[in-house]
């Protein structure tokens, strides 16, 4: 695996294309049905699909494939799929060609989980998820007494563990993500005394490697990796001063371990404000974040407020994401495959408005609603780490409004996925 760190190369796949969005029960598409749209053509209207119709429990953190034919997230629901009796989360991972709904987060015979589990993300290639859960025996001969994470291969049924020790205390294993191919998962873990810190790392899955990130009185959090697993982003804040930053986005090799900050100015010095949200392409090339800093050089106009930024790996270009209105701020930026698109928020700061999500194409610039309800009309939602699929055409979410989707909704939030454009 070739590092990318500074200068990314794209290296992934584009031979994914788009899944017909099919509601539960509906046949599954003809082959060749299923192909992206191509010259002229107008693209297709805006389609909602409900992943989680007639669910008796909440359900949120949607990711999709790069294909987008399979979404990843979880639930409190106990009707998703039979014999789900263990009054806990658990995650599932939704076939959007056929329908179907399985519940991931089992025991290695596939026998339900008793403490149930979170954190779900699914692999850009749709095989292989990874989950967090505190159940001790999910794998016979094993005892992991902690959330841990665990790695699935939903082709052949697999798990493995994947870690949850990191030392210094470090034993409550947070989230992960996973490479394409299985073979990598980042994943953070927390400790619980005697400070509220974390620590990233990142396990070889075919070699059992694990190469931890630095840990300097900070809380490490939310990785993510590039779908060839070559690029690692991870954001961080520091819980107590010495000489740290009070927040940073970081961009990584996850094989050696060396890393650098995103969140710097042109001249290579630290921004001020906070900085949070750190993104990848699937390529590895492109960067996203969140930060409050005015002095980050692209012209920012809406003050203390934040905004989503990304950079250029390659050429370490940065440029600012500003709302439609530029008054307002930015944040919960996700990129797709080769970093064109960009779903993110726009809010009024300091108020209790939940903001409106757009689609924006960062090569022309054109933006759009990316989530709304059935008139139209945008509504809250909460996303997944990879809510994107890879050509940007679909956009995974929760959400607790009306008439997202035809039919009624569940108790508490459902997920959905979208077509946006």
């Amino acid at each position: 695996m070739r590092s990318r760190l500074g200068a990314a190369t794209a290296a992934v796949a584009a031979a994914c294309v788009a899944a017909l969005l099919t509601p539960a029960g509906a046949q599954a598409a003809p082959q060749g049905a299923h192909h992206e749209q191509h010259g002229k053509k107008k693209p297709k209207a805006a389609h909602t699909v409900r992943l989680t119709q007639g669910a008796d429990g909440k359900s949120d953190a949607p990711s999709l494939s790069a294909d987008g034919r399979y979404a990843v997230f979880t639930s409190w629901a106990s009707n998703l799929v039979p014999g789900d009796t263990n009054g806990a989360p658990d995650v599932f991972v939704r076939d959007l060609r056929t329908g179907r709904t399985q519940r991931v987060s089992t025991d290695a015979a596939g026998g339900q989980a008793g403490l149930g589990a979170t954190a779900g993300a699914i692999s850009a290639s749709g095989r292989y998820a990874v989950f967090v859960s505190a159940q001790p025996d999910l794998i016979p001969g094993e005892v992991h007494d902690k959330p841990s994470v665990y790695w699935r291969d939903l082709r052949t049924g697999e798990l493995k563990y994947v870690g949850n020790d990191l030392g210094y205390y470090m034993t409550w294993a947070l989230h992960a993500s996973v490479s394409a191919d299985g073979r990598y998962v980042a994943f953070a873990v927390s400790e619980t005394v005697p400070r509220p810190g974390a620590r990233v790392a990142v396990r070889d899955m075919r070699t059992g490697q694990l190469t931890q990130q630095s840990f300097n009185l900070h809380r490490s959090h939310t990785p993510l990796l590039s779908d060839d697993g070559s690029v690692l982003v991870y954001s961080s804040f520091s819980y107590w001063p010495y000489n740290n930053p009070a927040s940073d986005v970081v961009v990584a090799d996850p094989v050696t371990g060396t890393s650098r900050s995103l969140h710097t100015r042109p001249d290579g010095t630290r921004a001020q404000g906070r900085a949070s949200q750190a993104g990848i392409s699937g390529n590895g090339r492109y960067a996203s974040f969140t930060s409050t800093a005015a002095d980050l050089g692209p012209e920012d106009t809406n003050g203390t407020g934040s905004n989503v930024f990304v950079r250029d790996l390659r050429t370490d270009a940065l440029r600012i994401v500003e709302a439609p209105d530029p008054a307002l701020s930015t944040a919960d930026g996700a990129l797709n495959g080769n970093g064109r698109y960009l779903l993110f928020r726009a809010f009024t700061a300091g108020s209790s408005d939940p903001g409106t999500w757009y689609l924006r194409d960062l090569r022309n610039g054109r933006t759009r609603v990316a989530i709304a309800d059935t008139a139209g009309t945008p509504v809250q939602a909460t996303t997944g780490n990879r809510p994107l699929d890879a050509r940007g055409r679909t956009v995974a979410f929760a959400s607790a409004a009306d008439d997202v989707a035809p039919g009624p909704h569940s108790a508490g939030a459902d997920a959905y996925v979208r077509r946006a454009r």
